[in-house]
């Protein structure tokens, strides 16, 4: 589905490399899980992988085709929900959604009308999208990032800062998304979150891909949250040396 064949990235103005020899292979309808230290890479791959930003050297394919030569079409198929959020203050919820779909040709109101059932936005979707929660705020992001039916679907730390409740939330519709078959690359910060959704596991330390495969298997019987903590501990004393 996704295939990243040696990857590298460096932003202006800055010594090291944000990526570095970054190889990885997706197949499709995985859930996976992508995690690392701050500044260890996660965003900017993210980001390369959804086309928001072109790698400066490597490729990125879907289906064996390369990114920059996808039709309109397969672009449409890809989506990113990111950390911050990626609406109109100053429209509705209902706007927001009959906006962004206009940008994909997207006039099924029906459909929208089964975004805001899914996402528990039913009785907010006249309301002021700065008049939101915290927790409705994400809602709608995650809604906007389904617009587009998408069968792959990028997920950036994207229940920060919210109530349980909108969090388990959330959590249900990703994990109903992985079985209908769409691709997720998911980031958190919160471990259980990705032990509880992702099959696959990616770590990535200072731009490169440290572990990547069955997330089961690189963990052993050990907790994802005792793994990661002892693979920083080890970090931090590879620098103290």
């Amino acid at each position: 589905m996704i295939k990243i064949d040696n990857i590298h990235h460096q932003y202006p103005d800055t010594q090291t490399l944000a990526l570095y020899d970054v190889n990885l292979h997706i197949k499709q309808g995985s859930a996976v899980g992508l995690l690392g230290p701050n500044g260890a890479g996660k965003t900017t791959l993210m980001s390369l992988m959804a086309g928001l930003q072109e790698a400066q050297s490597g490729q990125i394919l879907f289906d064996d085709v390369p990114s920059e030569r996808l039709t309109q079409k397969q672009r449409h198929q890809i989506s990113l929900v990111p950390q911050d959020f990626a609406f109109y203050p100053l429209l509705t919820v209902w706007e927001n959604l009959t906006f962004f779909a206009a940008l994909y040709a997207i006039s099924d109101k029906h459909w929208l009308v089964e975004l805001l059932e899914k996402t528990g936005l039913t009785t907010h979707k006249s309301k002021l999208a700065k008049h939101l929660s915290g927790g409705l705020k994400r809602r709608l992001n995650f809604a906007i990032g389904l617009i587009n039916r998408p069968k792959v679907i990028f997920l950036d730390e994207i229940t920060v800062g919210i109530d349980p409740q909108s969090r388990q939330f959330i959590l249900n519709s990703v994990a109903d998304l992985t079985a209908q078959g769409v691709t997720v690359i998911y980031t958190s910060h919160y471990l259980q979150e990705i032990e509880q959704l992702c099959s696959q596991l990616v770590l990535l330390n200072e731009g490169k891909i440290i572990y990547q495969g069955n997330l089961q298997e690189i963990t052993g019987n050990q907790p994802l949250e005792k793994f990661y903590l002892d693979f920083l501990d080890k970090q931090i004393k590879r620098f103290a040396k």
